[in-house]
């Protein structure tokens, strides 16, 4: 059974973090990542920001860059293929190396955030010892299992997807509604509150995960039912007890 994970790393243990410092306002997403067993990530990055006119001299700064080219630039973005430096190869070889495929990546000034899928859960067990020898400071913000049924790779959980997909089989969705959100929750037998409160975090998944991923932000900031107490990273299972199997 797949998993599937989604993680953030600091920038300043990773690439990139001179350039995103030093240009205000700065993000990028991967559009294109290659890494799937020992071969090296060559990503291309489309980078966002109000201003960049200094992109090109901070890239040339950034000690983890060994090159770069600029192959599109409208208004507000850029797209660039960039090389990374050896030591930027070697750690995304390292990462890659117990069968996982990066899916995305994105990054802002303060971290990476990165979508992963592993053939099995095992490898997720080597991913922990690699990233505890090598003192990253990975912080895993959901591991789900997937066998091809119910919520798929955008982070919903069950309860969420069960919500969204109710929602919107009885018309919760249709203009005018043909339910209201009362008779929604009984049919769904919980309160009206648990119900709101799913059918809002994952709506906000769904769009960070599909409109705007440079914003996934899965921080322990839940209360009610759903709620998971804040934990320290000091490995990569331990930070995330809970998982989401979706069968």
């Amino acid at each position: 059974m797949a998993t599937h994970i989604t993680c953030h790393l600091p920038t300043d243990e990773f690439a990139l973090h001179e350039a995103l410092s030093s240009v205000s306002d700065l993000s990028l997403t991967c559009e294109r990542i290659v890494g799937l067993g020992d071969k090296t990530a060559t990503p291309l990055l489309r980078f966002r920001g109000s201003d960049l006119s200094s992109l090109e001299s901070a890239l040339e700064a950034d000690s983890t860059v060994d090159g770069f080219e600029v192959l599109t630039r409208v208004q507000d973005e850029a797209l660039c293929h960039v090389s990374w430096n050896s030591q930027v190869c070697l750690l995304v070889r390292m990462l890659t190396a117990t069968e996982g495929l990066v899916l995305s990546g994105a990054a802002t000034e303060r971290r990476w955030t990165f979508r992963l899928l592993f053939s099995t859960r095992d490898s997720l067990s080597q991913l922990d010892e690699f990233c505890t020898k090598h003192n990253l400071s990975l912080d895993v913000s959901s591991v789900e299992t997937w066998d091809g049924n119910g919520p798929d790779s955008l982070g919903l959980t069950a309860d969420q997807y069960e919500a969204l997909v109710t929602a919107y089989k009885h018309g919760y969705f249709k203009v005018p509604r043909e339910i209201v959100l009362d008779e929604l929750a009984v049919e769904m037998g919980i309160s009206h509150q648990a119900l709101s409160e799913r059918l809002r975090r994952g709506h906000d998944t769904l769009v960070q995960r599909v409109l705007h991923p440079t914003t996934i932000e899965h921080e322990a900031d839940l209360s009610g039912e759903e709620t998971e107490s804040a934990e320290p990273s000091s490995s990569l299972l331990s930070s995330r007890l809970s998982t989401v199997n979706l069968d």
